[in-house]
């Protein structure tokens, strides 16, 4: 048995690999459900369309540190100006995070997770770090022995405070991991760090099996300050997280996609709500596919102090995308200081005398139909804020 164990141990440390597979998933998970449908971001360098979870294809990626080889696979290219952002293949996948808000990373276990019908062999070391460099024009260079002596600054150390062998532990967070211990989906959550600035930040998942050489994905991400967004800004690993339950076990069809943006706007008398329709629709004309239907839902208008509130909620069913709308419906700066071309702000300037804001997040409801054709609906984006950059 003794000289199994150590054969074990072997075929492990010359196979171990695996990488970041979605940067940002917005779904509960049991084990063995991953589905793409809610993976709003993904690595740079790479798509996923048509590639099942933890299929092998080069993405895998270990370096040595402090050797002066490149940090992460595909070098940084472009800037934060292109359009899609830093030459990213999908504009769609690339990750937006707001202060203080919990993400949800996603990776394929890869047989090495640290359960008992793997002998419960651990990792060393399983950590996401950030370039804390806003809109980075380079990636910082390797050529120091530790992560933190680079420049990088520690976002979370998933080991911390957890116990071997079970989940919610390190890169071994793998629910049912002993019934597919290559396709189980592992995870870790953390919270976005506090920034001062809004713009593209790079973040590094950085995996250790064996002691040497870690394994890393690396990706940016558009991080808008907490400010008044709705989030506390509280940094802190206590912050809960809302996750909707995944779809990838039910076994349902991808039927499109529901978007709800609740608007809050007050006026004075001189304000004329007849032209709203046509101001909704001219704003979200350049988003809109063909096949989408636009209208507004749940109007209401009631007296208050300081004039007249009229809320309404603009609705669009659309077959995919989502990410040119939230651009348009979303406005994540709420102070005005960095975009001046979002829905209110338009709205603010063609109707003068009135102000205008997201009165809740705007939601993508993800839509699946079952073998019965009944259709079901799941929070695919808990916060458009999130995906304020990917269009």
């Amino acid at each position: 048995m003794k000289s199994i164990a150590i054969g074990l141990s072997f075929i492990h440390a010359i196979n171990a690999h695996s990488w970041a597979r979605c940067v940002d998933y917005g779904a509960e998970i049991t084990g063995l459900d991953y589905d793409e449908a809610q993976c709003s971001a993904w690595i740079h360098g790479y798509t996923f369309d048509g590639v099942s979870f933890g299929q092998d294809r080069g993405v895998n990626y270990q370096v040595g540190l402090g050797g002066g080889q490149a940090l992460c696979q595909r070098t940084l290219e472009g800037s934060a100006d292109d359009e899609p952002a830093y030459g990213y293949a999908n504009g769609d996948k690339v990750a937006s995070y707001v202060s203080g808000s919990t993400v949800r990373v996603v990776w394929p276990a890869k047989n090495h997770a640290n359960y008992e019908c793997m002998n419960n062999i651990p990792d060393t070391s399983m950590k996401l770090y950030m370039n804390p460099n806003v809109n980075p024009t380079a990636d910082i260079p390797n050529t120091a022995s530790t992560m933190t002596a680079q420049g990088y600054t520690l976002v979370k150390d998933w080991q911390e405070g957890c116990t071997a062998g079970s989940n919610d532990c390190g890169f071994q967070n793998c629910r049912r991991y002993c019934e597919n211990t290559d396709g189980a989906t592992c995870f870790g959550d953390f919270v976005v760090p506090t920034v001062d600035t809004a713009g593209y930040y790079t973040f590094v998942w950085y995996w250790i099996f064996n002691p040497g050489s870690p394994y890393t994905s690396c990706w940016e991400a558009y991080i808008e300050p907490a400010s008044d967004t709705g989030n506390t800004g509280n940094n802190d690993d206590t912050t809960d997280a809302e996750f909707a339950e995944s779809s990838g076990g039910t076994g349902g069809l991808l039927n499109g996609f529901i978007t709800q943006a609740p608007i809050c706007v007050t006026h004075t008398d001189t304000y004329d709500d007849s032209t709203l329709d046509a101001f909704v629709e001219q704003q979200l004309s350049a988003a809109l596919d063909e096949g989408d239907e636009l209208s507004i839902i749940q109007r209401k208008t009631s007296t208050i102090s300081s004039g007249t509130s009229f809320n309404f909620t603009v609705q669009i069913s659309h077959e995919s995308g989502g990410a040119a709308l939230s651009y348009v419906l979303w406005d994540g700066t709420k102070g005005g200081d960095l975009r001046d071309d979002t829905f209110c702000d338009d709205f603010q300037n063609t109707y003068p005398g009135t102000t205008c804001d997201n009165c809740l997040d705007v939601v993508t409801y993800a839509l699946y139909k079952s073998g019965a054709d009944k259709v079901g609906a799941s929070i695919l984006v808990l916060l458009f804020g999130f995906v304020l950059a990917m269009s």
